[in-house]
């Protein structure tokens, strides 16, 4: 029987054919399946980590950042420590889409600037409220955010024998009124490495809509007010002094 196979061609590809067309279509399924699971997966972690209160404590790492159950703590040799505690800001700016609202006192930190910019060169909207008398050691990477198209809004403090101060600390991502969508991180910390490595502190990730509006309202009424105070001869002069003159 078997040297009769081989003598016939035609009986032979017709029963390759048919071993290949199983094996093909299982391994499609197969492919597609993972395809499924990995998006599943991926889609979950994305849920989970919009939607998580992160808490650091001195020296002792972080809880509550998904997929960990347990605390994070980074060995101090780790020349990745600072980046591994970083995580939930640095992934909540990576898959950002289309806009980021900055409030905050104050960012040192290159690493922190340079995920900014990579949000804005990937085609994000990013716009930042900051309080400028904060902001004297970071002018260099200011400047460059504003030479890049990064809006900047420093608020000046009118206030002679009172110093006032932004002290904001939230990020609105992606918000749209028509989807009812969007995203806040706030908590009680500045991006500064010092926050992450060596302070108490927290933040919380939401994917809230109504919480998400609130914080937007409340950033676009301040940028405004800002920008436009920033018009006036007084605080356009401080910004010229800073190189900071241009929004």
């Amino acid at each position: 029987m078997l040297p009769n196979i081989f003598e016939n061609k035609a009986a032979l590809v017709s029963a390759s054919i048919a071993a290949l067309i199983p094996l093909y279509a299982w391994k499609y399924l197969y492919s597609s399946y993972n395809k499924l699971k990995s998006n599943y997966e991926r889609e979950k972690l994305f849920q989970e980590r919009h939607n998580c209160t992160v808490m650091y404590s001195s020296n002792r790492g972080m809880t509550g950042w998904p997929p960990h159950t347990e605390r994070l703590i980074p060995e101090l040799r780790d020349p990745n420590m600072l980046k591994i505690l970083i995580e939930p800001v640095s992934y909540f700016f990576a898959t950002a889409e289309k806009s980021l609202d900055i409030a905050l006192m104050l960012i040192i930190g290159k690493i922190f600037f340079a995920e900014i910019l990579g949000a804005h060169r990937r085609g994000v909207k990013v716009r930042l409220i900051l309080n400028y008398d904060h902001m004297d050691s970071t002018l260099p990477e200011i400047r460059e955010l504003m030479k890049e198209g990064v809006k900047v809004a420093p608020y000046i403090s009118q206030r002679a024998s009172l110093t006032s101060i932004m002290h904001y600390k939230y990020i609105v991502k992606d918000y749209c009124e028509e989807t009812e969508t969007g995203y806040t991180l706030t908590g009680s910390m500045n991006l500064t490495n010092n926050a992450f490595l060596a302070n108490y502190e927290d933040l919380t990730i939401s994917s809230d809509f109504a919480l998400t509006k609130l914080f937007h309202e409340n950033f676009e009424e301040c940028f405004d007010w800002i920008s436009s105070e920033n018009e006036n001869l007084i605080n356009k002069t401080v910004l010229l002094d800073a190189n900071l003159d241009t929004l």
